[in-house]
């Protein structure tokens, strides 16, 4: 049977806010852009808290009103506990009054960036996953697909989150700075007053807990247990009493960083640096990397720039941001004595 084939000069793999986002960069450029995911519907998951800062970054990007249709709350700050009583951590405000956060479905903020990606050209594949890069001389020119369909591309933006796809088939090297951590989160839907106007983290040495009000009637917990203490799977006390949706899922945690360049191939989002939601940038450094990496795509693809000297500043980029929010993330969990990050 003769193989299918599809070119375009971008390839991203994964629908997800960095993949969409490098999508969009490359198609508001005009580069002929193919955006690959393998799940038709998007799914709700971890990091649906955005800071108010995300709001500039997606109105560049074109999906301001895709923002407002996927928003289900606004909030003013956080009630944080670290390892004390808790205490409102507001975002800020200017002349304008405080600055909202957001509390986002995030199937449809992931719908909205695809759709913004298709309305500037780039063409969207579901329904079949990458199975394997095509390397020749060392050099990666495009992907088959699990059904069998061969893409050749001038540039491969792996966005696939913590499935790390390009990372695994080609054994990148990466920098775990964490012991192996899981987040467990689930749902729950009733009524919680006292979730309604504003997130809340506490923490102790056991551990921290995330909940927040993600729909009108509708909450979302997360749980990470630190090393040596048991993995808990059972809503928070606040939550008590109230219909649970769904089962317990879980999401890999684990400080890690990764190659992030190489020829004809860039990381982006959680496929390249991967820290837990206590960060509270997921979703805006996925947009931000996602966005960065489309721009590098552009820079060497239409403009001729050099590949290692764009992959080499792109890789830095990465690199320092990760450092940076790990040495602040360390010091947080050191306040609690937990001695093994960082």
């Amino acid at each position: 049977m003769e193989t299918r084939r599809l070119d375009a000069e971008v390839l991203i793999v994964g629908g997800g806010p960095a993949g969409s986002a490098a999508a969009i960069a490359c198609a508001q450029a005009g580069l002929r852009t193919c955006l690959l995911e393998r799940h038709a519907d998007a799914k709700d998951k971890p990091g649906e808290g955005l800071h108010p800062g995300v709001e500039p970054l997606l109105r560049e990007l074109g999906v301001a009103q895709g923002l407002q249709a996927a928003s289900r709350a606004r909030f003013a700050g956080v009630w944080v506990g670290w390892g004390g009583p808790p205490r409102f951590e507001a975002f800020g405000e200017d002349q304008d009054g405080p600055w909202l956060g957001y509390q986002v479905s995030r199937a449809r903020l992931d719908t909205a960036l695809q759709e913004r990606a298709g309305a500037l050209g780039a063409e969207r594949r579901y329904g079949s996953g990458a199975q394997e890069p095509i390397v020749e001389q060392g050099r990666v020119i495009g992907l088959r697909l699990e059904d069998g369909t061969e893409c050749r591309s001038k540039m491969l933006i792996d966005a696939s989150g913590p499935a790390r796809w390009l990372a695994r088939k080609l054994d990148l090297p990466q920098r775990e700075r964490s012991p192996r951590q899981i987040v467990r989160y689930g749902y729950v839907r009733g009524h919680c007053p006292v979730r309604d106007e504003a997130p809340a983290l506490s923490a102790d040495d056991s551990g921290w807990t995330w909940t927040a009000r993600v729909d009108d009637d509708v909450y979302q917990w997360a749980r990470m247990d630190f090393e040596g203490h048991s993995s808990r799977d059972e809503p928070p006390s606040e939550f008590a009493g109230m219909e649970r949706i769904g089962a317990t899922r879980g999401a890999d945690a684990t400080w890690r960083v990764t190659q992030s360049a190489g020829p004809g191939w860039l990381l982006a989002g959680d496929a390249a640096a991967n820290l837990d939601p206590t960060s509270s940038k997921g979703v805006l450094k996925a947009l931000l990397s996602g966005t960065m990496a489309g721009r590098t795509a552009v820079a060497i693809v239409q403009r001729g720039a050099d590949e290692a000297q764009g992959g080499a500043a792109y890789r830095r980029w990465i690199e320092g941001w990760f450092d940076t929010d790990v040495t602040a993330l360390a010091a947080m969990y050191a306040k609690l004595g937990a001695d093994a990050f960082g």
